[in-house]
């Protein structure tokens, strides 16, 4: 009985120019054959073989360069027949990773406005099914190709729906670009992904054999298939190693593609020894890939950088991932481009979701086009993010400088670093960056004051370190709307440290706390409450910054501010009465995972405050209770230098504060002799020690 792989079907797009095998099942020994035609009938190129003993086959069939002309292939064996009708030849591309690449059309917020730009385009996507049973399914040890899936045109909004939205994103803007360069070709992709899965699945078993000196770290730590074990498993049984590669990838065995769409890596942040070997499995899966799918010398690999990625208390290892790509690039730029997502806003479209899946995706899929499009199509553009091209310490600034896109390769203004403004809808003074940060000698990380010295060329300062020694970008697994960019993108994470980490070095790791309460333009914070017992594990939301103390209220203000923004401190509108002339205002900050009250590391904290003719100022520190007692530490606040308009600067001082988990930061003014019951604070900035 003849039988193909699911994906060489009716309603098919290959790649042009290039050889299609088409593989199959039969009888043993039976002669079989395939033709490919056009639609007059006229036979392009053919091929024959007969199957082997155990029935399987494969037959070479040259492909024609792409149009919009339907050919057939006609397959026979022996009485046996399978007539695959329209097919196309264009541009098809594999999409794979995890959740973020699966994650579907009809989620996205403009998904009808975005489904309307698609008209008739001439698009198609091959969807690979899940097992049955989803990720507690039986999985095959062996690689197999008995996935089920189905071709589809994009007209189809039922299926348009379901399937990736960053992938068709991607095949819309590259079939705009070909048609406006006068190539009117299809453009598609297989959407091959499958959420929560690291990279070790989508790798077979015979490359991970020869992966010289990875292999034995690979069974070292459980990433090598046990056939033992096999499926025991349940709910994590789509994690096993190679499973998803013999699902989902070796069906597609005989296919051409023109690169890789590559979205995955927010597994192996949950675990220090996967992330330090994830440049080495990338490796792997790229050259194993490329042997089988590559359609020319030129086999592109477009990895989407990681969004910011809170899963637990605990550490996560989101910039080493990164890094990870960031560094692929460097080391083989003919073969790994980067794609930085951080900038965008999070925003999401559905309840079941926690900050792993910002809803931009067809934003992800326009600028994964955009770089294919220079990297792959000959349009002007940039072939990867501008990246950290060395760096200096200057007295009390540190110096970085980049390697930039622009004209003859020598950075303009429209080119060279900037910092983005479409991430602080608050502001209404100057940019300030977000994502970039320094370190003294002591090793505690602080946020960057930013200075443009050049086109490609950028100083970090802190007013609390007189030499800074180490500066880093997009660290910080809390942080989003990190916004230095450079041309069509964002400048690629880095860090200045030159400590190397690898499978074989503990050594390298930085830290950095976020402390979004010293910047009052941010008003509100992801946190995480599986420290306090949560049952759903990724509780982890926007809550508010900062929280008013009883009869309080607290508002950012733009209307009194010598900067870019105030927390306004005031009694509530139902507290406030004209004949009260004094009253104790108050607002908190609480600790969370990933933002920590970890002030033992500061010697002091900068602040300015409005009202302060009438206003004294202190600080009240609650720490964890132990054996039944919970200590408060109360710390006023020295006026150190008068401004004008009320203002003045203040300074608490953090010597002496004792050692132990500070849950809660309270500013408490005392406000007497006036009217005006509230005070705005500002400023804030935390000396290191």
């Amino acid at each position: 009985m003849l039988k193909l792989p699911s994906i060489f079907s009716s309603g098919a797009l290959f790649q042009q120019n290039t050889t299609l095998t088409l593989p199959g099942h039969t009888d043993a020994g039976t002669f079989v054959k395939a033709e490919l035609r056009d639609d007059s009938g006229h036979m392009y190129s053919c091929a024959h073989a007969d199957a082997s003993a155990d029935g399987t086959f494969s037959l070479p069939l040259r492909c024609p360069p792409a149009s919009l002309h339907s050919w057939t292939i006609t397959v026979t064996a022996g009485e046996d027949i399978a007539i695959l009708h329209d097919i196309l030849f264009g541009e098809i591309w594999l999409a794979s990773g995890q959740s973020n690449m699966e994650l579907s059309g009809g989620t996205q917020p403009d998904a009808d406005t975005f489904y309307s730009s698609l008209g008739n385009r001439q698009i198609r996507v091959y969807h690979v099914y899940n097992v049955e049973g989803d990720s507690s399914g039986l999985f095959p040890y062996e690689p197999s190709d008995a996935a089920e899936g189905r071709w589809f045109s994009v007209t189809d909004r039922e299926s348009f729906n379901y399937v990736s939205a960053a992938g068709i994103a991607f095949s819309r803007d590259i079939h705009q670009w070909l048609k406006a360069s006068g190539d009117e070709i299809p453009v598609g992709f297989v959407n091959a992904s499958w959420g929560g899965t690291g990279i070790r699945s989508w790798i077979p078993r015979t490359a991970m054999d020869r992966a010289g000196a990875l292999l034995p770290r690979l069974q070292e730590l459980g990433l090598y298939p046990d056939a033992e074990k096999w499926n025991s498993f349940g709910h994590n049984n789509a994690q096993q190693p190679t499973c998803q590669y013999n699902w989902k990838i070796h069906g597609l065995v005989g296919l051409k593609f023109r690169g890789i769409l590559w979205y995955q890596g927010e597994y192996e942040c949950w675990d220090e020894p996967h992330w330090r070997i994830y440049k080495d499995c990338l490796y792997l899966f790229y050259d194993t890939y490329r042997e089988l799918f590559a359609a020319d010398s030129h086999f592109p690999m477009f990895c989407v950088l990681l969004y910011p990625f809170p899963v637990t208390e605990g550490d996560c290892y989101l910039g080493y991932v990164n890094q990870n790509f960031i560094d692929a690039a460097a080391e083989r730029p003919e073969a790994f481009h980067v794609v930085p997502i951080n900038d965008l806003p999070p925003v999401w479209n559905f309840t079941d979701n926690h900050p792993i899946h910002p809803t931009h995706k067809f934003e992800v899929g326009r600028r994964l086009a955009r770089m294919a499009e220079a990297v792959v199509y000959g349009k002007h553009g940039q072939k990867n993010p501008a990246v950290l091209d060395g760096y200096q310490v200057c007295d009390n600034r540190i110096l970085l400088h980049f390697s930039v896109p622009g004209q003859a390769g020598l950075p303009d203004e429209s080119s060279g670093i900037r910092i983005g403004d479409e991430i602080q809808p608050y502001s209404t003074g100057r940019k300030k960056p977000i994502g970039l940060y320094i370190c003294g000698a002591s090793g505690t990380y602080v946020p960057a004051e930013c200075e443009i010295i050049s086109p490609d060329t950028i100083a970090l300062s802190h007013p609390g370190i007189a030499r800074p020694v180490h500066a880093a970008y997009g660290y910080n697994s809390m942080e989003t709307g990190c916004n230095l960019w450079a041309g069509d993108f964002p400048v690629a994470f880095f860090r200045t440290d030159s400590k190397k980490w690898d499978s074989a070095n503990a050594d390298g790791l930085i830290t950095i706390e976020c402390k979004p309460w010293c910047d009052p333009t941010r008003m509100r914070i992801w946190t995480d409450d599986s420290r306090a017992g949560c049952p759903q594990m990724f509780d982890t939301f926007y809550r508010p910054v900062w929280k008013p103390c009883a009869g309080c209220e607290v508002v950012h203000d733009n209307a009194f501010t010598l900067d870019n923004g105030s927390i306004r401190i005031a009694l509530s509108a139902t507290e406030y009465t004209p004949a009260v002339s004094s009253s104790v205002i108050g607002a908190y900050v609480e600790a969370h995972p990933y933002n920590r009250l970890d002030l033992q590391k500061y010697t002091s904290l900068h602040l300015r405050m409005m009202n302060s003719d009438h206003a004294q100022l202190s600080v009240i520190l609650t720490y964890r209770e132990q054996d039944g007692v919970q200590p408060v530490r109360t710390i006023t606040a020295e006026k150190s230098k008068d401004l004008h308009h009320s203002w003045a600067e203040y300074t608490v001082s953090l010597d002496g504060i004792p050692e132990g988990e500070i849950l809660r930061m309270e500013f408490r003014a005392a406000v007497q002799n006036t009217y005006y019951q509230f005070v705005n604070l500002e400023g804030f900035t935390l000396m290191p020690r």
